[in-house]
């Protein structure tokens, strides 16, 4: 009966022993956190008492700490997103810087032109091509009529609403805004606004895209407008070098 008492003696004071050790273990693995988790411990006061606490406070940390890792998570996602967009923004600030600088080089060619004085001949006939031939079919005219007439395509007018005669083409290439239609030696023309994908950049430049040769009619939608249609064409003359305008074309913003 003895050795009964002292084998269950033994296996009690093993899982006391055990007991100890665990939590020995426990609070050496907590360290520095064993004096946190022993303040949240006291405010709780649970009953019955738990035989491991610190376990179930770890497992309520663990998965504040996983909760805490998924919105952080979705945060750096978020931020892999607008760095993503802004990327793509910066990609697209950077072909309008292009853009901007290929017609500040275009406008600073325009300011800066000495206006050579080419005759008007040579003027008109060095865009016309051979036979004076229009190298395009300006507004849908008869053949008859094309072969008279000489089309050059043109950019931005300098601020004085001229366009050197040596920087008119015979094609468009969808970079142009102007137009002016006139005849093989001679010295004056129509001029007409090109509407396309450049409106809404001639209505942001109205200053400089517009002003010069364009009476608008109504400027004061100018914020919400996207589209700049011609209502009535323009005149030019060719004065030294360059096609003057003498008569604005009339637009309006829509």
């Amino acid at each position: 009966m003895m050795i009964y008492v002292l084998i269950a003696g033994a296996f009690v004071l093993g899982g006391v022993a055990a007991y100890l050790l665990t939590l020995l273990r426990i609070r050496l693995l907590l360290r520095e956190e064993l004096r946190s988790y022993r303040r949240e411990r006291r405010r709780e006061k649970r009953w019955p008492p738990e035989p491991f606490p610190m376990l179930i406070m770890l497992k309520r940390h663990k998965n504040l700490y996983k909760r805490e890792s998924e919105y952080r998570q979705e945060e750096l996602e978020e931020v892999a997103r607008q760095l993503e967009r802004e990327r793509a923004n910066l990609a697209s600030a950077a072909e309008a810087l292009k853009e901007l600088r290929r017609e500040n080089r275009e406008l600073k060619a325009i300011v800066e032109s000495p206006g050579v004085n080419d005759g008007v001949r040579e003027g008109v006939a060095r865009q016309a091509g051979p036979a004076g031939i229009s190298p395009g079919s300006p507004r849908g005219a008869s053949t008859g009529r094309a072969r008279e007439e000489v089309v050059l395509y043109f950019g931005i007018p300098d601020h004085q609403g001229h366009f050197p005669a040596g920087q008119g083409v015979g094609e468009t290439d969808g970079r142009k805004l102007y137009m002016i239609v006139t005849r093989p030696g001679a010295d004056r023309g129509e001029l007409h606004y090109i509407s396309g994908e450049l409106d809404m950049k001639a209505i942001s430049n109205i200053d400089y895209y517009l002003v010069p040769v364009c009476e608008i009619a109504d400027i004061s939608v100018r914020n919400s407008a996207t589209r700049v249609i011609q209502e009535a064409r323009g005149a030019v003359n060719l004065e030294s070098g360059k096609w003057v305008c003498t008569t604005r074309v009339k637009v309006k913003l829509v």
